[in-house]
């Protein structure tokens, strides 16, 4: 009885080697790290949680409270932001204006600094365009200009 009874609790031991698999361990993907100088310039690691629950990692820099993904806004607070390994990190729901914190549903708090934002980016986004439009006024004079006096 006493080999049988050793046979089985190798055999359970062995069972149970199996079912510990050794876990990976995580990292960020390539994209999404921030390096020394990408923090002193405000960058952040931005985890993204879409519609369809999959997960983005991206580095975006946070300027005046706020940061862009995919031509969305969203603010953030010092309270908001976590660090992994030393570094920033933002978990971000898509679909909501605020990180995911456990400060509860008040979702207005960020909403005056997206709308500054969005402000101050269509306000430079219009002197862009009136650049361009000037040069290229001045491109269409001098050809002009050029064919009076050569005549043709």
């Amino acid at each position: 009885m006493g080999l049988r009874q050793d046979f089985e609790e190798l055999k359970e031991s062995i069972k149970e080697e199996k079912e510990e698999k050794k876990t990976k361990k995580f990292r960020l993907p390539f994209k999404a790290r921030v390096s020394k100088r990408k923090m002193r310039e405000g960058y952040t690691t931005i985890m993204v949680i879409n519609e369809n629950k999959n997960v983005d990692f991206t580095r975006e820099p946070i300027k005046d409270g706020t940061y862009n993904i995919d031509d969305t806004f969203h603010a953030v607070q010092s309270e908001d932001v976590l660090f992994y390994k030393g570094r920033p990190l933002v978990i971000q729901v898509k679909k909501k204006l605020n990180p995911y914190s456990s400060d509860g549903d008040n979702e207005t708090y960020g909403q005056k600094y997206v709308m500054a934002r969005m402000e101050g980016d269509k306000l430079t986004l219009k002197k862009k365009i009136g650049w361009g439009m000037s040069i290229g006024l001045l491109i269409i004079v001098g050809i002009v200009i050029y064919a009076v006096i050569t005549g043709s």
